[in-house]
């Protein structure tokens, strides 16, 4: 409470110094109200503040663009601005506008990373518009839209040479992904070879898709194989799954691809899934409110058996880096308390458990991480990486899927009569 009376006298001292013009044309209280009511949320619940009198100066600084809004779209501006400081993926609204940066993972198909002093693209999504274009994994970033990607990244971050890696990782994957609508251009190396990538995105609503895929795999069909193709979000993807999970029964061994859950989730939905692969009250994640400094210790939480019966055959997870949120926390789950290996690459990173809240004036709604999330064992689930690794910039095995390959691969030997 004292650090938002502190911040709103700071905002008031930067407004008073405002042209009397544009303190005229502001907006009515009634509309700016969300910045504040935003940044008291983020102020008092984001759980990884490092130093909070940083979001005191954010707030200053975009407070007076949100008081001069004239319009929802004027607003939305200052809100992604003030978001933006926070660096972080998770902290997200439900609005955007046609040059808004495009989230990750969840609205791009392409992953970039800093390796090094190398900016690169670590993968990229099959079948994509990134992958039509041309993207692979190994690709070095040399430009983002003719500016050379370090000078890019340096105003994006506000000038220097940051040392923080993970804003570096944060700003140079924010600037493949560009824009909701409009093209992107990529200038990028390979094995010596250099060429421009022209990526068309195209703001448009996802088509309607299942929500999972099962199919009997293998020489025998005997094997099972269930994609989930959902955010996690949807209490209606539990039925499809108690059904999915019927017809593979009897298979001797699943396959369970969570490379399609990329954002947001619900808690009680992963909850759902994973307590089809328990016969006991089990511990599964652990969660602590707060930023790590002034919030409390991780409290494990348990998984209860649901369901007519506990799928018992080996599970192997699949994951990459557009499992996200919720189905990182599913596949940590699964891990700890169904003794699931998970197989492919680090997952998205996300970090926490998100909390909602909808500003009232415009509509829009904030998600932002309120909790730290963990794996059983202590890692922090952004920090979690797979059992069985697969690298999918030089893939072992013939054309096509490396993960799956590998997991497959890896159900049938385990799976053999006699093992």
């Amino acid at each position: 409470m004292h650090s938002r009376r502190r911040f709103l006298r700071e905002c008031l001292a930067v407004a008073a110094s405002m042209p009397a013009l544009a303190r005229a044309s502001a907006a009515p209280a009634s509309l700016a109200g969300d910045f504040d009511l935003l940044w008291g949320a983020i102020d008092e619940g984001y759980a990884y503040h490092a130093r909070r009198q940083d979001w005191r100066a954010t707030g200053a600084r975009w407070r007076p663009r949100a008081l001069a809004a004239r319009s929802r779209e004027d607003l939305l501006a200052a809100l992604e601005g003030a978001i933006a400081e926070l660096r972080d993926e998770h902290v997200t609204l439900d609005a955007h506008l046609p040059g808004s940066p495009r989230p990750v993972p969840m609205a791009t198909d392409l992953w970039a990373e800093w390796i090094g002093q190398d900016p690169m693209m670590s993968a990229v999504r099959a079948g994509s518009v990134a992958d039509v274009a041309g993207a692979v994994p190994g690709m070095r970033v040399v430009a983002v839209q003719g500016v050379p990607v370090e000078q890019a990244v340096r105003r994006l971050l506000g000038g220097g040479r940051p040392q923080d890696a993970r804003a570096r990782d944060w700003a140079l994957r924010r600037l493949v992904a560009g824009p909701w609508s409009g093209e992107i251009t990529l200038d990028v190396t390979i094995a010596g070879r250099a060429s421009r990538l022209a990526i068309a995105r195209e703001d448009q609503p996802a088509g309607a898709t299942p929500p999972l895929i099962a199919r009997r795999i293998g020489e025998d069909r005997d094997l099972g194989y269930l994609r989930i193709k959902n955010n996690l979000g949807d209490d209606g993807l539990v039925p499809h799954f108690d059904a999915a999970l019927q017809y593979l029964k009897a298979t001797r061994g699943l396959i369970l691809d969570l490379r399609e859950t990329q954002s947001g989730g619900s808690t009680s939905v992963a909850h759902a899934l994973l307590g089809r692969f328990v016969t006991q009250k089990s511990p599964w994640v652990a969660k602590a409110a707060g930023a790590a400094k002034r919030g409390t210790e991780p409290r494990v939480e348990e998984v209860v058996p649901r369901g007519p019966f506990a799928y018992a055959a080996r599970t192997l997870v699949l994951v990459d880096r557009w499992t996200a949120g919720e189905g990182e926390t599913l596949a940590i789950g699964l891990e700890t308390a169904a003794r699931a290996t998970l197989v492919g690459t680090a997952m998205a990173g996300l970090r926490g458990d998100t909390r909602e809240i909808r500003l009232p004036r415009s509509g829009i709604v904030l998600r932002y991480p309120a909790a730290r999330v963990f794996h059983a064992n202590g890692t922090p689930r952004e920090a979690v990486r797979p059992g069985i690794p697969v690298d999918i910039v030089a893939p072992k095995g013939g054309p096509g899927d490396p993960i799956l390959y590998q997991g497959l691969k890896l159900l049938e030997a385990a799976a053999a009569p006699g093992r």
